[in-house]
């Protein structure tokens, strides 16, 4: 048997050496690194699957995930900075963030 140490980063990633795993979190730029405060690490996001309304037209039907905001306080207007053109339903820098842990 072999016992592998491994060093996980806030954002979830492993590393195998103390030094890689200090470097990233020195440069992560990951969407689920809490330090960013991104939906995907926010206690109010919540996730689902929207369409474009074409039930009845299975051959023209498209959906995607979408990510909604829950808590009472965000406003849109406001609030909401986009985290990256790839990506323009994420927020990034949330000043009404929670921890979800």
């Amino acid at each position: 048997m072999i016992e592998v140490t491994a060093y996980k980063c806030d954002c979830g990633k492993k590393f195998h050496t103390k030094v890689t795993a200090k470097r990233h979190e020195a440069n992560c730029t990951c969407w689920t690194n809490p330090k960013h405060k991104t939906c995907k690490t926010c206690k109010f996001s919540r996730t689902f699957w929207d369409s474009n309304g074409m039930e009845h037209e299975p051959q023209n039907l498209q959906t995607w995930k979408q990510i909604d905001c829950t808590n009472p306080l965000f406003d849109y207007d406001k609030h909401f900075t986009p985290a990256h053109f790839k990506a323009q339903d994420l927020n990034i820098n949330c000043p009404v963030w929670q921890s979800e842990k």
